[in-house]
């Protein structure tokens, strides 16, 4: 038998472990690569009112659960517009915007999209935002937009539910005043408003009838407080819910639709196109009774919306 020399071995296995090492090396570069390739990071950023909060931090739990890792600055911005700017800037990559909102930043856009149906105004802030560069993925089938909220039991002995009870229960001289918060005074100027209610339902309330720049007039109406009747209020806050009120139905759709909805920037949307998908299985379960009920265990009951989110998406299997 040919013996090897020993010289020889030293050599072999001097060259079995450089190629052993080069393989390690190799398979733990991929590894790497592989782990960088499945860390799906996100900047996620909402606005400090009710929903923000609380479909924002859906919003989040429902990233991490689709294994996004989430830079998550929910409830910071106090305004859609600094939330819009952010995206822009490339400072955040989703957010959540309201529908009527394109009547703002487009002024191509037909009003009359946003006084029809919730999809009709959806498809119409869509179409104008693309070109900035701002795609809208979904809509939650609710609209909270501008209204006249009155006390249920009021409403229920007077017969008054629509704007067409309300304005005969005016025309008739029944007893009215209307309370307006000082920040929401533009509710008495605005066409979408208190102006268009009046032109489009046929009546006309005094300025002894209105009562504007005080702290709390959803209270006001509630209690009856110095002859108040009813207030302007957000149509899905969660106050409505705690005081008994009950908003007056604006059939004519005057006040323009204000749907909430996912945002994503392109950029964004084109590394991860599956988030197109992600959002809608939450969005669509959300409707104006439940979310009415969501806000009045944030603002009411004093629970957090890290836990009302978590419940939520739990009680609907919308996350693991």
């Amino acid at each position: 038998m040919k013996k090897i020399s020993r010289r020889f071995i030293p050599l072999v296995t001097v060259a079995a472990i450089i190629f052993l090492i080069g393989t390690l090396s190799g398979c733990s570069k991929k590894s790497n690569d592989k782990k960088a390739e499945e860390t799906k990071e996100i900047r996620l950023a909402t606005m400090t009112d009710e929903e923000g909060r609380i479909l924002g931090e859906m919003m989040r739990m429902v990233l991490e659960d689709h294994g996004y890792k989430v830079d998550s600055k929910v409830g910071t911005f106090n305004n859609t517009t600094l939330v819009r700017q952010s995206i822009e800037q490339d400072q955040a990559d989703l957010s959540l915007d309201y529908t009527g909102r394109g009547m703002f930043f487009d002024k191509e856009v037909d009003i009359k999209n946003y006084q029809s149906d919730l999809e009709t105004a959806f498809e119409a802030t869509k179409k104008a935002d693309e070109k900035n560069g701002i795609i809208w993925l979904t809509y939650a089938p609710y609209n909270n937009t501008d209204g006249i909220v009155v006390a249920k039991e009021w409403a229920d002995k007077n017969d008054v539910h629509t704007f067409e009870e309300f304005a005969k229960f005016v025309n008739d001289g029944g007893d009215m005043k209307l309370a307006v918060n000082g920040e929401n005074a533009y509710v008495t100027t605005a066409e979408t408003c208190l102006p268009g209610w009046e032109k489009t339902y046929g009546f006309k309330l005094s300025e002894s009838q209105l009562v504007v720049g005080v702290n709390d007039a959803q209270s006001m109406a509630s209690e009856g407080t110095d002859g108040v009747v009813a207030a302007h209020a957000y149509t899905t806050a969660g106050t409505l819910e705690t005081l008994g009120l009950e908003v007056i139905e604006d059939t004519q759709m005057v006040s323009p639709v204000y749907s909430p909805a996912p945002i994503v920037s392109k950029k964004a949307l084109d590394k991860y196109p599956e988030l197109a998908e992600v959002f809608q299985p939450l969005f669509e379960t959300i409707d104006g009774e439940t979310i009415r009920h969501l806000n009045k265990l944030l603002s009411s009951d004093g629970i957090s919306e890290t836990k009302i989110a978590e419940d939520y998406l739990k009680e609907h299997s919308l996350v693991k």
